[in-house]
């Protein structure tokens, strides 16, 4: 028996190693950004966004602050690596790539959340945790992320037959709590929200998407 992945979606996960100070770096700098508000904040509200949700430009992996620059290079080379690990490209075109980049920063306060949305208009997204903030108890699912299924109707109808997949092949949403100096990449067409965060220290986190295209 050969088992093919025939509609499977990549999720892929990295740890920064060493995380501090570059998380304390990081948190510092995003705060201090937040404080100065129109400076560095995006000027678009998305509809999907409530609460109090600080996001910023989409500039930050440009940033000349040492802490951003660090960040823009590890998320780089992470999805470097995975690109190689999931495409067929040979060393010589993999070389002839460029990477193009929005990243962004949102600090998320008590109450803030955001609806189900996906980053149209890319391949390649990831989302780094800087801060996941506190956890809450009596509510579990406090500022998880949560991927939905693009297979429409997959989980329509559940039974004994289906119901217990691996991951990989299970059918619905798949929920996530945020871990302090990890990096999700998914493709940009996964839809996906953010729970309503509970908590009281702000928690912080950083998105990016990716265009990439092939020099001659």
């Amino acid at each position: 028996m050969r088992v093919g992945q025939l509609f499977a979606v990549p999720m892929v996960e990295f740890q920064l190693e060493k995380r501090e100070p570059l998380l304390s770096d990081l948190r510092a700098l995003f705060l201090e950004a937040e404080k100065q508000g129109d400076k560095y904040q995006n000027e678009t509200r998305r509809d999907t966004q409530h609460g109090e949700l600080f996001e910023s430009r989409f500039d930050l992996f440009r940033w000349s602050e040492p802490p951003a620059q660090a960040l823009a290079k590890f998320c780089h080379t992470a999805l470097a690596s995975a690109l190689k690990e999931l495409s067929d490209y040979s060393a010589e075109e993999f070389a002839r790539l460029r990477f193009d980049y929005h990243a962004w920063f949102h600090v998320t306060r008590k109450g803030g959340y955001q609806g189900t949305h996906n980053h149209a208009n890319a391949s390649w997204s990831g989302i780094f945790c800087v801060d996941p903030g506190d956890p809450v108890a009596e509510r579990p699912e406090s500022g998880a992320v949560r991927f939905h299924d693009p297979r429409s109707g997959s989980n329509y109808y559940m039974d004994a037959g289906n119901s217990r997949l691996k991951l990989g092949y299970r059918h619905g949403g798949y929920q996530i709590q945020h871990e302090a100096g990890r990096l999700l990449i998914f493709p940009s067409y996964v839809l996906h929200e953010v729970f309503p965060y509970m908590g009281e220290r702000p928690r912080i986190v950083v998105a990016f998407n990716c265009w990439i295209s092939q020099s001659a």
